[in-house]
């Protein structure tokens, strides 16, 4: 005669199997779809013409570059004096910084006003 722990034993071990099957079924199913997911973005772009992640990025930052290049072009060729005083005018406003910083150090970093509120002895009432 079979007994009812043989039983219950059995169906748990039965519930393992069953478990660790659909786990593996759902991981391979995972798998295979992010494969063909991938392979499918690849399919779309050649499609349309499009390009690879690398040329996108390539391309980014070759733009990124040349707008640099032509934009301190544009910004030479439009100041508004000549290299000369640009420059002497760029060195006085880094003397002005420079004289100030120690200033700015010597409090606690912010640039708000310290405040003196409890700064001084109450009289004794």
């Amino acid at each position: 005669m079979v007994s009812v722990k043989d039983l219950q034993d059995v169906v748990d071990d039965l519930k393992g199997q069953a478990s660790k099957r659909a786990n593996d079924l759902l991981e391979e199913g995972t798998k295979r779809a992010n494969e063909l997911f991938g392979e499918g973005k690849t399919e779309v772009r050649r499609a349309v013409g499009g390009h690879s992640d690398g040329a996108i990025v390539g391309t980014l930052a070759l733009g990124l570059l040349l707008g640099a290049i032509v934009g301190a072009a544009i910004a030479l060729l439009f100041a508004p004096f000549p290299g000369d005083e640009a420059r002497r005018r760029l060195s006085e406003s880094v003397e002005k910084v420079r004289t100030t910083e120690p200033a700015a150090k010597a409090g606690n970093g912010s640039t708000r006003p310290v405040s003196t509120v409890g700064s001084t002895a109450h009289p004794a009432s």
